[in-house]
């Protein structure tokens, strides 16, 4: 038999967001199935996309689900490999493997006349069949990093090296001896420029811009999530919505703000020993979502192993050079664009990818809801600097308003919202201009999904630890306990689909079903 009508679900990626999403929406009571297009799991941490050095810019601690602590032989900031060990063992305590399919790529999104769901998807490669599945609702958790933005470089044809991005540096062979070109800025180009440093026979990064970086450790001790991931620190960086010490502190008291990045910057030039090429133009909090973590690269840059040049590639001039915007010419076997990533939706049907696009930016109230899509969530694109967090809590929140539970406003007071949102952000974060970063926000816009539930905002026990102490996931680990404490059935005026399918409330021992089961096939 199929999943219980009105209650099955498909996610989309299964990658952070795509697991933990699977994860709260089953406990919840949903039928979830997930299609992941990648043969394994974790999404950026695959093994097929993650470079040489990869680790993460968060602390264990912080990089975790709220229920599950990474191992103590942990590293502090893990790398890759641990990730992957940990998103697998993730999987496996909590029964999801059984959910996902692997190698099954969503092809197609399109409603149907009953409001359901059509989702076309094909197993093992793009000569094979599809098939037509139905569902009740979909949850899109392929990333923001799923499409490699590679920019095409006139004379390409001329060179005989290697070109690749910097998700397709998987094989450390590659740069051994050679000369390496890293071109980018962010947080990948510093990886891979550090990584070419210590293999490489010489390399060099090309560069349009710096971006503020940070060390792991303050004074070689204090950890940086100390400094950078509490409610303390995110007083100083203005978000959208302000209580009214944020409004003084960002109004009359805006001197004080000018003075605390003044510091940090200085003391972050002087830690990391970062030369005036590399120092942005804009001073901090400005173009802070490019922020990152970089001893590395800063420990070869300081011993000579790397050299700098400031401008764009503009072609590759020979077999083995290619020449920048400033006329210079820089010698290469490898060039690794580590040149970001573009947010594509391309199995969403035309309908559907314009009720949740507007002028090239996704519209979505709290970065989760296309409002005249209801059935139709989005998980991970609210990018922060505790993405798994972040991820988790939007999952409750989503899952909240699939049951019903979860009171929100019409359509055109969201669509407002959106649109102010969308302006703050326009002035936060000028680089991300497709509308889904909060970046440092953590804390407030926790706080903005929490009081939509109804649930406390305060987690930590004492004002001490709740603005000084880092945001340690496990303050959220209760999170469906109390939601189902506080709404367990549907209030008045519920979404229609409730009383339209039965749901009532949801069972806490989903039965696992056939999850390829299809009513409709072709």
């Amino acid at each position: 038999m199929g999943a219980d009508p009105g209650k099955r679900v498909c996610v989309i990626g299964a990658g952070i967001a795509g697991l933990v999403t699977a994860k709260v929406l089953r406990e919840d009571g949903f039928d979830i199935v997930v299609f992941e297009k990648q043969a394994e799991v974790g999404g950026v941490w695959a093994a097929s996309r993650a470079y040489p050095g990869l680790r993460a810019n968060n602390s264990r601690e912080t990089y975790a689900f709220s229920d599950f602590p990474y191992p103590d032989t942990t590293d502090d900031f893990p790398t890759a490999e641990q990730v992957r060990a940990y998103l697998n063992a993730y999987i496996d305590r909590f029964g999801l493997r059984s959910l996902i399919c692997l190698s099954t790529e969503v092809v197609s999104v399109t409603r149907s006349q009953t409001d359901r769901f059509q989702v076309l998807v094909r197993a093992g490669g793009a000569g094979e069949l599809a098939e037509k599945l139905e569902f009740d609702f979909v949850v899109v958790c392929n990333g923001v990093f799923s499409e490699p933005q590679v920019p095409q470089v006139p004379g390409h044809e001329l060179f005989q090296g290697a070109v690749l991005h910097s998700s397709q540096l998987v094989d450390p062979g590659l740069v051994t001896g050679r000369r390496v070109v890293v071109v980018g800025a962010g947080k990948s180009a510093l990886d891979c420029a550090a990584w070419a440093a210590r293999h490489a026979r010489a390399c060099t990064l090309v560069f349009r811009s710096p971006h503020w970086t940070a060390p792991r450790y303050v004074f070689g001790r204090i950890r940086i999530d100390w400094v950078i991931l509490t409610r303390f620190s995110e007083l100083f960086v203005r978000y959208h919505r302000l209580g009214r010490f944020e409004a003084f502190l960002h109004g009359p008291a805006r001197g004080l703000v000018r003075l605390w990045w003044w510091a940090w910057t200085r003391l972050i030039r002087r830690i990391l020993k970062i030369p005036a090429v590399l120092v942005p133009e804009a001073a901090l909090p400005v173009g802070a979502e490019n922020f990152v973590l970089a001893d590395e690269f800063y420990s070869a840059l300081n011993l000579g192993k790397l050299e700098l040049r400031r401008g764009r590639i503009s072609r590759f001039v020979d077999a083995e050079a290619i020449e920048l915007d400033t006329t210079e010419k820089v010698e290469a076997d490898v060039v690794i664009l580590a040149t970001g990533w573009r947010q594509s939706l391309p199995f969403l049907d035309a309908e559907l990818l314009s009720q949740v696009q507007g002028k090239g930016r996704l519209r979505l109230f709290r970065q989760i809801l296309p409002p005249s899509v209801p059935r139709l969530g989005f998980i991970g694109y609210a990018s922060s600097t505790a993405c798994t967090l972040t991820s988790e809590v939007a999952a409750h929140w989503l899952s909240q308003w699939f049951t019903g539970v979860l009171e929100l406003p019409d359509v055109v007071d969201m669509e407002q919202e959106i649109a102010r949102v969308l302006d703050w952000a326009d002035e936060a974060f000028p680089a991300r201009s497709q509308g889904y970063y909060i970046g440092p926000h953590v804390a407030a816009y926790l706080d903005d999904l929490l009081r939509d539930m109804g649930l406390p905002l305060r987690r930590a026990g004492n004002w001490l630890s709740e603005y000084f102490a880092p945001l340690w996931p496990g303050r959220y680990q209760d999170l469906g306990e109390q939601r189902r404490q506080r709404l367990p059935t549907a209030p008045a005026g519920a979404p229609p689909w409730l009383a339209a399918d039965g749901v009532t409330s949801p069972s806490l021992a989903p039965e696992v079903s056939p999850y390829l089961h299809s009513e409709v096939s072709e």
